[in-house]
């Protein structure tokens, strides 16, 4: 079938990956590697990560509730069988674990505030080209409306950046469903006007795409530090050249 439309996740594909900032917070306070996202995915639907990505919660709530669902002992347990499964080796013990949720959630924000320009000038290119239907999908938040300078901090000018170039914009705070809902892709196709079979989508997370993958959209993994390679596949679906510099109107 024709491919007919590409379709971005932002954070980690567009612009930086908050996993990143995971890391970063990890070696800051001494925590295992890992041990933040283990405990993130752990908290299910109902986590406050979750609800904040569908536009459940407000910032000041999610917060207090991010720190706290990510300090509960529980999440050692959870850690030694993600350990476990991992062939790693597991502690008999772990200490106590205490998280700022304000402080780990603008560590992880901060790194979407630079675009990647690989994937910057890969958009621009198929923009450019006038062949394809450009869609961003995104498991995003409402930013601070009363700092500007946070909502700076969180990648609010990549974002402008971006929206300009894509011709439709889907948030998972405004439909109030997020990745890797299959709903979420549905509603994707249908609102582009595509089947899941003519659309290409790019994620840096797995189970997002073996989510949309499994309704049939064409998908490619953009890994951290992993860009350059996933505009090569890019590339081969496309048929277009997504590399060379674009060339300076005068």
């Amino acid at each position: 079938m024709t491919i007919k439309a590409v379709i971005f996740d932002i954070g980690g594909v567009c612009v930086g990956s908050p996993m990143a900032g995971i890391h970063r917070y990890e070696e800051q306070h001494g925590l295992p590697r890992n041990y933040i996202n283990v405990a993130i995915v752990q908290q299910g639907e109902h986590g406050a990560f979750q609800k904040l990505e569908r536009g459940e919660v407000k910032l000041v709530e999610f917060y207090r509730d991010f720190g706290l669902q990510l300090s509960h002992p529980s999440n050692k347990e959870h850690y030694k069988a993600y350990l476990a499964k991992s062939g790693k080796v597991v502690p008999t013990s772990i200490p106590d674990v205490s998280v700022d949720g304000k402080e780990l959630f603008t560590t992880m924000m901060s790194e979407t505030a630079r675009l990647d320009p690989d994937i910057f000038l890969a958009i621009q290119k198929l923009k450019e080209s006038g062949k394809f239907v450009l869609a961003a999908l995104t498991n995003n938040f409402d930013l601070p409306e009363d700092d500007l300078k946070e909502a700076e901090a969180m990648g609010a000018s990549a974002g402008i950046e971006l929206r300009k170039l894509f011709d439709f914009f889907i948030e998972s705070r405004l439909i109030g469903l997020r990745k890797p809902d299959p709903k979420i892709y549905q509603y994707a196709c249908k609102t582009i006007g595509i089947q899941p079979q003519e659309a290409i989508f790019l994620d840096d997370i797995g189970i997002n795409l073996r989510s949309a993958h499994k309704l049939g959209m064409n998908t490619i993994q953009v890994k951290m530090g992993g860009s350059k390679e996933a505009v090569k596949q890019l590339e081969a679906l496309t048929g277009l050249d997504l590399h060379s510099k674009i060339a300076s109107k005068i």
